[in-house]
């Protein structure tokens, strides 16, 4: 479960929103239409009504971070990074 939540998710995860249909939004409309289209995209399959405008928001900037180096890696590593601090604080709560 670690291993999928921290690693499998986020380079699936963002090559699907950000390389794929980012990209592919981003070369017919502007940044904040295509960012804001491919996250709330992002955002369903987690299935968390509560959290959704929270996965919207990390979605823009890691749309944004795309963007800005047009190197996918770097929000790979960023969603990497966020969900293995999520698992470290929710293991630390009990």
């Amino acid at each position: 479960m670690y291993i999928y939540a921290i690693i499998f998710s986020p380079v699936i995860e963002e090559l699907i929103c950000r390389k794929y249909l980012f990209s592919k939004l981003y070369k017919k409309y502007n940044f904040w239409v295509a960012s804001i289209i491919s996250s709330i995209l992002f955002a369903i399959p987690h299935w968390n009504l509560v959290g959704f405008l929270g996965y919207v928001f990390i979605g823009i900037v890691w749309s944004h971070y795309y963007k800005k180096t047009n190197n996918i890696l770097v929000p790979i590593c960023s969603h990497l990074l966020f969900n293995y601090f999520v698992i470290l604080f929710m293991s630390l709560r009990g």
